[in-house]
C-alpha cells in the first residue's frame, strides 16, 4: 500500500506524526526529538549529493503492469478522450503492442495538469499543476530518463518549517508536543479500521469512521490547539476542501499506513523529491512525440453512446461543428467533474455504482500562486520556504524550484485549498498577490518588500484549478461516505467502455499524482487488450 503525500504540505506532516513516534519509542522530548531527525536529514541530503539522486528508473516500467502481456486482437480501434499523461500513456501502451488510438482532447495542447510555466521568472520553469515527483514514482522517473531530461531535487539542507498559528510563531517541537498527546486517542479507531477499505470490501469500523467528517473527528477525538491547526491546513491545502467536506478516513488511512510501514528511528520516509529543470509537461510532449498518431485538438466531447452494432460512438464539438467518431473500444480519460458535463446515453448501460462515482466523485479546489522574490528571504530567516498558518490569505508554502534559485531571484509558491482556493480570482492577481504577501509578511518578516516588481506590479502568477473548464478541479479528494461507496469503481471498465486518469488509479495506490494517472493509462491499455 502506498498512500504518500501529494504535496509538500502533507509531507511535512507526515515527517511531525514520525517525529512524535519516534520521540515516544525513544522516550525523549519533542525538541531533542526534532534535533534528532534534523541531523539525520542533513546527512541523508549529503549522501544524495555525493551519489548524484536516486538510481535511474528503467524505461522497461513505462508499460509493465501485472495483466499487460494479453493476447493481441488481430484489429483494434481505440479512441483515447483526454490527451493528459493518462490518455498519452495509453496511446503509448498500445503503440507498444501495434496499435494505434485516436487520441482526442479538448484544449490545444497535450498535457492535462501537468502544465509549466516558462518565461514568467528569470531563469526557472514552474508548475501550474502536478509538481512533485516522488522516488517511488518510477513510471514517472522512466520517462524522466527515457526522455533525457533533467531531474533536480528539490530538498536543500534543511532550514526550519515555520509554524504561524493565532497570531504567533509557534516551535515545530510544541506541534510534536500535541500530536503525542493525540495519538492515544486515534488507537482504538486505528484497531477499528480494515487499513485498506473500498465500495467492495469494508467493515463497520470502516463505515462509521468513513461517514464521519475530519473536523468532527479531530473535535471529538479533542486534538490540541496546535496539532489540529497543523492538521487542518496540511489536509487543506493536501485534498484541497475544508475539514468539513472531508472523509475522517484521509486522516486515519495515512496514520495508518504510516504506523504498519517500517521505519529507522529518527529516520527520514521518502526524501527524495524531484521535479524536472525543463518543466515537467516536457513528459508529457515526449511521449506525444512518440506516438504513431498525433492527438487531434479542441475536440470537446459532447455525448457517449452505443451504436446496435455495438460500438462507441463519440460527438465531438469542434468550433461550430459537430464531429461524430465510432470506435470499438473507448478510454475515457477525463476528470470525473468534466465528464458530468457530457450526456452518457443510457445504451451505455452504466450500472448504478459507476454513475455513482462519475456524478458524486469529491475534487479538490486547489489554487497555486507563484510569487518572485529578490533572492529566498525565508532562508535568511532560518526556513526552507516551507510554512503553515491559519490566516485569512496564507495557508501553505514552499519554495519553488529551489536549485535553480540565485540570490537574486527565488519564487515562493502559495498553495491553498478549500474556500481560499476556490474563492481566489485569477482576472485580479496583483491584488491576491498583494493580500498574500501582506499576511507573508507576518510570517516571515520583510518578504513583502522582497517581492520582484515588474514597475509597480508584482512578478507572479496565479493557477486557478477550480475554475478550469477542462478540470473544474484539482484531483480526487474522498467527501464523507465515499470509501465504502466509490473508491476502488472509478477505473473499472463497462463493457467497451474504459476510464483512465488519476482518479482512476487506487486510494492505496497512488490516485492524486501524476505516477497515477500514467499507471491508469497502462491498466487502461492492458483492459483494452484483454479478450
Amino acid at each position: 500500500m502506498s498512500i504518500g503525500p501529494r504535496s509538500r504540505s502533507l509531507r511535512q506532516l507526515r515527517r511531525l506524526i514520525r517525529i512524535a513516534r519516534d520521540a515516544d519509542a525513544a522516550g525523549v522530548s519533542s525538541q531533542e526529538a526534532v534535533e534528532r531527525t534534523r541531523e539525520v536529514e542533513r546527512a541523508a541530503l549529503s549522501r544524495r549529493q555525493f551519489l548524484g539522486g536516486a538510481a535511474a528508473a528503467s524505461a522497461l516500467a513505462l508499460t509493465a503492469r501485472k495483466g499487460f502481456a494479453a493476447p493481441k486482437p488481430a484489429t483494434l480501434d481505440v479512441g483515447i478522450v483526454g490527451a493528459g499523461l493518462a490518455g498519452l500513456q495509453c496511446a503509448y501502451a498500445l503503440s507498444v503492442k501495434g496499435y494505434t488510438a485516436s487520441l482526442y482532447d479538448a484544449s490545444n495542447r497535450v498535457g492535462g495538469r501537468q502544465f509549466s510555466l516558462r518565461g514568467t521568472f528569470p531563469g526557472q520553469a514552474v508548475e501550474r499543476g502536478g509538481e512533485l515527483i516522488d522516488n517511488l514514482h518510477k513510471t514517472m522517473l522512466g520517462w524522466v530518463n527515457t526522455l533525457g531530461l533533467t531531474r533536480e531535487d528539490v530538498n536543500k539542507p534543511p532550514g526550519d518549517v515555520f509554524y504561524y498559528f493565532n497570531n504567533q510563531l509557534v516551535p515545530e517541537a510544541t506541534v510534536v508536543d500535541e500530536y503525542r498527546a493525540f495519538v492515544a486517542a486515534m488507537r482504538p479507531d486505528l484497531r477499528a479500521s480494515s487499513g485498506s477499505p473500498t465500495a467492495d470490501a469494508f467493515n463497520a469500523g470502516d463505515q462509521t469512521l468513513d461517514r464521519m467528517t475530519l473536523a468532527d473527528y479531530l473535535t471529538s477525538r479533542g486534538a490540541g490547539t496546535y496539532a489540529r491547526k497543523a492538521i487542518e491546513e496540511s489536509y487543506i491545502a493536501e485534498y484541497g476542501r475544508e475539514l468539513s467536506e472531508q472523509s475522517a478516513l484521509n486522516f486515519l488511512l495515512f496514520i495508518h499506513a504510516d504506523r504498519r510501514s517500517k521505519f529507522t528511528p529518527f529516520g527520514v520516509f521518502s526524501d527524495e523529491r524531484f521535479h524536472v529543470v525543463e518543466g515537467n509537461d516536457r513528459i508529457a510532449t515526449g511521449i506525444a512525440a512518440l506516438l504513431p498518431r498525433q492527438p487531434e485538438f479542441e475536440m470537446r466531447l459532447e455525448r457517449v453512446r452505443k451504436t446496435s452494432a455495438g460500438r462507441i460512438e463519440l460527438t465531438f464539438r469542434h468550433g461550430n461543428q459537430s464531429i461524430v467518431k465510432t470506435h470499438d473500444k473507448v478510454v475515457l480519460a477525463l476528470p470525473f467533474t468534466v465528464l458530468r458535463g457530457v450526456t452518457l446515453d443510457a445504451s451505455l448501460g452504466l450500472p448504478a455504482w459507476k454513475t455513482l462515482a462519475i456524478d458524486t466523485l469529491g475534487y479538490g479546489d486547489n489554487a497555486k500562486m507563484m510569487v518572485g522574490f529578490n533572492g529566498p528571504v525565508w532562508a535568511e530567516l532560518g526556513s526552507t520556504g516551507q510554512s503553515y498558518s491559519d490566516l485569512v490569505n496564507h495557508q501553505t508554502t514552499w519554495e519553488t524550484s529551489p536549485t535553480t534559485a540565485t540570490t537574486a531571484h527565488a519564487v515562493l509558491t502559495d498553495y491553498s485549498g478549500g474556500v481560499r482556493g476556490k474563492n481566489l480570482n485569477p482576472a485580479q492577481v496583483q491584488t491576491e498577490a498583494n493580500r498574500f504577501l501582506t499576511d507573508l509578511d507576518k510570517v516571515y518578516a520583510g518578504a513583502k518588500a522582497r517581492a520582484t516588481k515588474n514597475g509597480n506590479a508584482y512578478v507572479a502568477h496565479l493557477e486557478h484549478w477550480p475554475s478550469n473548464p477542462l478540470t473544474r478541479g484539482s484531483y480526487t479528494c474522498y467527501l464523507p461516505g465515499q470509501f465504502t461507496t466509490v473508491a476502488g469503481n472509478e477505473g473499472k471498465p463497462v463493457g467497451n467502455l474504459f476510464f483512465a486518469g488519476e482518479h482512476a488509479n487506487s486510494f492505496y495506490d497512488w490516485q492524486g499524482f501524476m505516477e497515477g494517472a500514467l499507471l491508469s493509462g497502462i491498466d487502461a491499455a492492458a483492459q483494452v487488450l484483454a479478450p
